[in-house]
């Protein structure tokens, strides 16, 4: 049985999916907590300013505590302020989306970015996502720098339910994946394309860690496919895997 302190970390991180809230009795049926207990939870919660109820539609949402509580984090470590000038560089340099993710656990959590595209179509998702990784480009990325035991090990816990809600692309099954992640490797960084999201391109290259040659992060560019097609993709390679390099090279300047 679950503790109030493991059901309370479940509400958070149902609500970080819910950018609109959930209403109490949703939250219930979707973790399986009784309504009261909920009740009792999200009072608790809301005094301590974690959560808030929306006047209106009398959903539950995450208070800006939760997003403060994480970028005095981020800056207490150094990690925006380190890496964020060659992020801004290589956004400048493809004039697409380009993001920071950071391996923790065996995943990728999306943690800076900076926007290169001055107008038209930009592909902007949310940052501090955890990215699925057999359909993420930087997901690929990873899954082509690590052993088979660790590869079958993630792919046992990421399975393939999720890939049936996004892009045509996304692999379906292991020798799908399987496949996708040994052209990763052949090609030196992570390629998707309809994978992800209809319609969208995204390249990454994964970071390492020069001091014990094991994945730190991921850099990626993304955007739409019309922009991001094979020839743009070809100029813009040798960028991605330089920057992946400079970012390794200063590791040790964050507080990690």
């Amino acid at each position: 049985m679950l503790s109030n302190n493991d059901r309370s970390l479940q509400i958070l991180e149902a609500l970080l999916k819910e950018v609109n809230g959930c209403a109490l009795t949703q939250l219930s049926t979707d973790l399986d907590i009784p309504k009261s207990a909920m009740h009792r939870l999200l009072t608790s919660m809301k005094d301590m300013g974690y959560i808030y109820q929306d006047e209106q539609t009398q959903h539950y949402k995450l208070s800006l505590k939760i997003a403060s509580m994480g970028l005095t984090y981020l800056s207490s470590r150094s990690i925006t302020e380190t890496f964020q000038p060659l992020l801004n560089e290589l956004a400048e340099q493809s004039a697409e989306l380009v993001r920071l993710g950071m391996i923790e656990d065996e995943k990728i959590i999306w943690i800076a970015k900076a926007q290169g595209s001055k107008s038209g179509l930009k592909y902007d998702p949310d940052s501090g996502s955890v990215a699925y990784l057999p359909a993420s480009a930087c997901g690929l990325a990873y899954l082509s720098s690590i052993d088979s035991d660790d590869f079958f090990k993630i792919v046992e816990r990421e399975g393939f339910e999720k890939a049936k809600q996004l892009g045509p692309n996304s692999p379906k099954n292991l020798e799908q994946l399987t496949a996708m992640v040994e052209a990763s490797r052949e090609r030196g960084y992570g390629l998707i394309s309809d994978t992800y999201e209809l319609g969208m391109t995204a390249m990454a290259k994964t970071i390492i860690d020069p001091h014990t040659n094991k994945p730190f992060g991921t850099v990626s560019i993304a955007g739409p496919s019309f922009r991001l097609n094979e020839q743009r993709i070809q100029e813009l390679s040798s960028a991605l895997i330089a920057t992946a390099e400079k970012l390794g090279e200063i590791i040790h300047l964050a507080h990690l």
